[in-house]
């Protein structure tokens, strides 16, 4: 049976070893903080250690990520059931006991006579050997080094600066209007949210006094004057917003405005331009929400700023997370795919293509109307203004003329029934 190797043993790299493993590969598996590697970030040598949250998010199948979770249960997700395993009470929550849950990976992980564990830092592209790269978002510096040989220096990030991301049909659309700045352009692809004075200066207030999520050890250093956090520019000075990204110019007589830009082909999601934010995520709903045209606003990512190392996917890598033209894979967060189930997603997702790769089978893609299939398209279709993404309801296909209250239920019915019949149809191959 073939030999593969995966660097990398955080959650996507432990999800594709136990795939591959399943399937009768005998896996390499590459980790730096098993030998001398580490990152400022982890605190253990632990396989699939959580860094931040402990929570995998909601279980509802009327929320995203807990129809995301059914996908994966549908699929064989060994983490997943890991997760389940080492479960903590937390209302509708799956949150895991952090040690515990790696304590269980490595066992799974000891327990696979086809896994073999090297405790050591691998960064060598250039073998002919078959690899999974799910080194996370703090690879290290001798591993992007050769991913910037291979890719172009030009594609790989080290900064992520992130504005929030608003559900369409949240938006009081009576209360803002379409128009490009200037009306260049053949359509409008703008949403524009107005603000009077009297909202602009209380909204402004409340960026200048809120509080800032306190920067890891590995985030400090200086501000790239380009993308200034929205508070930061805001304590500057009382107009500073009204002459950089909520200037109204060119955008009719207001004394304020927040654009909105699309963020995927369907139009179901806006990204606030220019509001990368450091701010806590509760404030963030609270000011935003000042925006006569957001006051119900829902949000699929709020705004952050962090270190964060990631590919230009859309740009590199193919829809089965293949890097063109070169027996390498991505998966997990390196990939844009921000969260942990969706590290968990991406590498089942690259393991299973990556298997029928190597055993010359026809590719099978996950059916469309799928939660997986929705986050790959999301950080693999082309897109100008690329920022890594969790999954979130807005990435699924559905009609045009879909009530807003039918939507949770269609997406879920969607994804069932779609999964439901690519298992089947893998089941008669």
């Amino acid at each position: 049976m073939h030999t593969l190797r995966i660097i990398g043993g955080g959650l996507s790299g432990c999800e594709a070893a136990l795939q591959f493993a399943s399937r009768g590969f005998n896996v390499d598996l590459y980790e730096m903080r098993k030998g001398e590697g580490k990152t400022p970030a982890h605190k253990t040598s632990n396989l699939a250690e959580l860094i931040c949250s402990n929570s995998f998010k909601g279980t509802q199948l009327t929320s995203a990520h807990g129809l995301l979770k059914n996908e994966l249960k549908m699929l064989g997700s060994f983490l997943l059931q890991a997760a389940e395993k080492t479960r903590v009470p937390a209302g509708e929550s799956l949150t895991v006991d952090r040690e515990i849950f790696s304590e269980e990976i490595e066992r799974l992980m000891a327990g696979s006579k086809k896994i073999t564990l090297y405790p050591k830092e691998c960064a060598d592209l250039n073998s002919d050997v078959p690899t999974l790269v799910a080194a996370g978002p703090l690879c290290s510096e001798a591993l992007a080094e050769q991913i910037k040989k291979i890719t172009g220096e030009e594609f790989l990030h080290f900064f992520d600066a992130v504005a929030p991301v608003i559900e369409s049909d949240s938006i009081d659309h009576s209360l803002a209007y379409a128009m490009n700045r200037h009306e260049k352009g053949d359509s409008a692809d703008f949403i524009n949210c107005p603000l009077d004075k009297e909202t602009y200066l209380e909204f402004v207030k409340r960026l200048q006094e809120a509080d800032s999520v306190e920067e890891k050890p590995f985030e400090k250093g200086e501000l790239f004057e380009g993308c200034l956090p929205i508070e930061e520019m805001a304590r500057r000075g009382i107009d500073t917003l009204r002459f950089g990204p909520m200037r109204p110019i060119g955008l009719g007589k207001h004394y304020a405005v927040i654009q909105l830009r699309t963020e995927n082909a369907q139009k179901t999601l806006y990204n606030m331009v220019g509001f990368q934010t450091r701010l806590k995520w509760n404030s963030q709903k609270e000011i935003f929400r000042l925006v006569p045209a957001l006051k119900n606003a829902e949000f699929a990512r709020l705004g952050c700023m962090h270190r964060n190392t990631f590919i230009e996917s859309p740009k590199l890598l193919d829809n089965t997370l293949k890097l063109n033209s070169n027996k390498i894979w991505f998966a997990g967060q390196i990939t844009g795919a921000e969260g942990y189930t969706e590290a968990i997603a991406t590498g089942w997702y690259a393991a299973w293509n990556m298997a029928n790769y190597m055993q010359g089978r026809e590719i099978e893609l996950l059916p469309h109307g799928t939660c997986i299939r929705a986050l790959v398209e999301a950080i693999t279709a082309p897109n100008e203004h690329f920022q890594p993404m969790n999954f979130n309801f807005g990435l699924l296909p559905r009609p045009e003329n879909l009530r807003k209250s039918m939507k949770k239920d269609f997406l879920t019915q969607q994804s069932k029934k779609n999964l439901s019949i690519f298992l089947q149809c893998c089941q008669k191959n």
